[in-house]
């Protein structure tokens, strides 16, 4: 009976301690944000992305990469450049980027900003007018569940949490019980 009991309370333990896992996921934050204005651009248009605060080092060349349909026709809007090669400098440490789509430009484009220096990396979305998807809010990329749709799996977490300590009491009951009858 006892082996049964305490098989019980460990397998109660790994399921709590599995639904605690996915915390650890949430602990990351981005040093920055980055924002583009506008987050939804035309075909042949031009958004510029900005950073909330300061993450890179001074002056820090930043470089970019795209990713999309005809994401090698993305161009600085200042200079012509091929997507192989785009690069920024960071001013005071800010980013402030105006990028030009191609003309056939379609559906979601996904940019990383990554500082030569520093080795901070941002990432941020921007759509295409027409497109069916929607722009995010740049960050981190949207992966997993959100926080909504894991409640249950929180209170299931918990209950079973609350179930292991009432084994666990009840064990120390018992034990404590036979203690005294012998």
């Amino acid at each position: 009976m006892k082996t049964t009991i305490i098989r019980a309370v460990a397998a109660l333990s790994l399921a709590a301690a599995a639904l605690l896992v996915p915390a650890t996921a949430n602990a990351y934050t981005d040093p920055a944000v980055v924002t583009a204005t506008p987050a939804v651009v035309a075909p042949g248009g031009q958004t510029t992305f900005t950073t909330s605060s300061a993450p890179y080092q001074g002056d820090e060349e930043v470089l970019i990469s795209v990713t999309g349909v005809n994401a090698n026709g993305v161009t600085l809007a200042s200079v012509v450049q091929t997507n192989n090669s785009l690069r920024t400098k960071a001013v005071n440490g800010k980013l402030m980027v105006p990028v030009k789509l191609p003309a056939n430009a379609t559906g979601t484009y996904n940019l990383t900003f990554t500082g030569t220096k520093s080795g901070i990396v941002l990432r941020s979305t921007i759509t295409v007018a027409g497109s069916s998807s929607t722009p995010a809010k740049g960050g981190l990329a949207i992966t997993g569940f959100d926080a909504g749709s894991t409640a249950g799996l929180w209170i299931a977490g918990g209950g079973l949490v609350v179930a292991g300590g009432a084994v666990a009491v009840g064990v120390l009951v018992r034990r404590r019980r036979a203690a005294t009858n012998a």
